[in-house]
């Protein structure tokens, strides 16, 4: 069993819209369903571990949308860890535009000593075997090559269990 988090900290996802946010919707539910773990909302995690009053998170969180235009995420193979919140997930390719982006809100919410970053879906958290995951990765690879428009920045809560978390603000990025 994995750790609980111990503590409330707000993240910025990137998100899918429309056909592509369901599409992938749909495979989170049905992995949770037949593997037993937590669904979540589709995303991308810009920068995690923020920390601050609703009030401040929120303002850095427009603060950077106006320094990041509109750009297109290009979802790029799959993948899994040994780790709780990346045991299966879908590769984003590392492009220019969502790398600057990631520099940019570590530059905003003062998280330059995070990790390096590693764009990343996710869409299944716990702990699966091998085989299992491999068994995922064969029959999903080709039907998750997708790219997606983001046009906004999603704030949410985080704490404990991903059935906790919610959503605070959106903001559109600069146009």
């Amino acid at each position: 069993m994995h750790r609980l988090l111990r503590s409330s900290h707000y993240s910025l996802w990137l998100m899918p819209m429309e056909a592509v946010r369901q599409r992938l919707a749909t495979t989170i539910l049905d992995l949770s369903r037949e593997y037993g773990t937590p669904p979540f909302a589709p995303h991308v995690t810009l920068a995690g571990g923020i920390a601050g009053s609703v009030k401040e998170t929120v303002s850095k969180m427009r603060e950077l949308a106006r320094r990041i235009p509109p750009f297109t995420i290009r979802l790029d193979g799959i993948d899994g860890l040994q780790d709780y919140f990346r045991c299966l997930f879908v590769k984003v390719a590392a492009t220019r535009p969502i790398l600057s982006a990631n520099e940019a809100a570590r530059e905003v919410f003062g998280l330059e000593r995070q990790p390096e970053f590693m764009p990343h879906l996710s869409l299944l958290y716990g702990h699966l075997p091998l085989s299992a995951k491999e068994r995922i990765i064969a029959s999903l690879a080709r039907e998750l090559v997708l790219d997606f428009k983001v046009r906004s920045l999603h704030l949410y809560l985080i704490k404990s269990e991903p059935m906790a978390w919610r959503h605070v603000a959106s903001c559109g990025l600069r146009l």
